[in-house]
């Protein structure tokens, strides 16, 4: 029999997480804890000040044990990319081996204020870190794109995780977290990776037409300098032609430069139209999220309550009710899945991931937003959020 303070401490938290686990903290007592523990509830005072403290002293230990599986999955790696894969790895390994925490950190400690100033939650804090000095060493590599933003990567990533295991749980589905590793890791690298076609400044000399090489070598000098200040000379060393076949396509150098206007602003009005009545699938799917972002900062009140006591309330998901929620995913799905006719949107990326995709890192930004009472402007992260999904659905 188990003697030992410390023992005690960590039967007392055993059996703390298989209770919160079963019945929900909300729904546990104190004597329902002794019980399990094998102690009696002065035992437990002993140690604790109360329930709450116990529910935010379960992560810790796990907190530590995470970090030391990471340190080892990355021992002697060097590609950032591999890094961010074995790191996704490591965390959908952990969550696998802990679904009971993960139960109850989804729907019980992070959807408490009291978790933000924890030492669970500054433990937590290496994580993001971590990913962001790999983000770095990428962009450093030219692997990465060098205007991706390590917070939005962060909220991205942690955010499709949550919302794959939050939708399980909720649904009383069973789930392997690591069967999601090759479809997560995929698509969330995607919005970082830089692509073959992807350069951080236009290559003039590899366009094959001569009009648009001139058009983007004067476009390119114009930013530059004034373009009464420009020689023809100039414009045309940069387009890789000579002198004279400028003016097989342009008048004067004023006519190069009222070109580049209209060659834009011929862009910008179809833009424009798709916007007032939108047909390609990216605007629509734009559009939604900012729709459901304008709400949710238009109603805080209701989306307050909606993300404390709703979200992870697992009768909900089997109430009437949930229909309008279910008829919100059937709309997106709906975009999701006209893009992929189009060939906009991969075929790799399954209706699950791509809400989980979506709705993730949603979750994760209105969360804290929603429970400390932020001032976040969230219609400001909207594009970041967006060029992400973009990125990660994108064929």
């Amino acid at each position: 029999m188990k003697t030992n303070g410390l023992d005690k401490k960590t039967q007392i938290l055993k059996a703390a997480m298989i209770v919160f686990a079963d019945k929900g903290f909300s729904a546990s007592t104190i004597s329902d804890l002794a019980k399990k523990a094998g102690v009696g509830e002065a035992t437990i005072y002993n140690h604790f000040k109360n329930k709450l403290q116990i529910l935010l002293s379960l992560p810790v230990p796990y907190i530590h044990d995470f970090f030391s599986g990471c340190d080892e999955q990355l021992r002697g790696l060097k590609n950032p990319e591999e890094k961010i894969r074995k790191f996704i790895w490591q965390t959908l390994k952990w969550s696998s081996l802990h679904k009971e925490l993960i139960k109850v950190l989804i729907t019980d400690i992070v959807q408490r204020p009291e978790f933000y100033e924890s030492d669970a939650h500054r433990l937590i804090q290496k994580a993001p870190k971590m990913l962001e000095s790999f983000l770095e060493q990428g962009k450093e590599q030219g692997i990465f794109i060098k205007n991706a933003c390590a917070p939005t990567f962060n909220i991205f990533l942690f955010g499709t995780i949550t919302y794959q295991l939050l939708s399980r749980i909720m649904l009383n589905k069973p789930f392997e977290p690591l069967d999601d590793f090759d479809d997560i890791a995929g698509a969330v690298i995607s919005t970082i990776k830089q692509k073959d076609s992807e350069n951080t400044r236009i290559e003039i000399g590899a366009i094959k037409s001569k009009k648009e090489r001139i058009l983007l070598a004067a476009e390119l000098i114009f930013s530059q300098k004034m373009s009464s200040e420009t020689t023809i000379s100039e414009i045309a060393k940069a387009a890789n032609v000579a002198d004279g076949t400028i003016y097989d396509y342009f008048k004067s150098k004023e006519d190069l430069l009222f070109c580049i206007f209209q060659k834009r602003m011929e862009n910008f009005l179809e833009t424009f139209d798709d916007t007032i009545l939108p047909q390609r699938p990216e605007t629509k799917l734009k559009f939604a999220i900012y729709h459901f972002l304008s709400w949710v900062r238009e109603n805080r009140m209701w989306s307050k309550v909606y993300i404390k006591d709703m979200v992870t309330n697992p009768r909900f998901y089997l109430s009437p009710e949930h229909e309008f929620m279910r008829e919100h995913d059937k709309k997106l799905l709906d975009i999701f899945f006209e893009g992929r006719e189009q060939g906009v949107f991969s075929s790799n990326v399954t209706p699950e991931l791509f809400l989980a995709l979506l709705f993730g890192p949603i979750y994760l930004t209105c969360l804290p937003w929603a429970l400390l009472n932020r001032k976040d402007d969230l219609m400001a992260q909207l594009d970041n959020i967006f060029s992400f999904l973009q990125r990660a659905v994108k064929a």
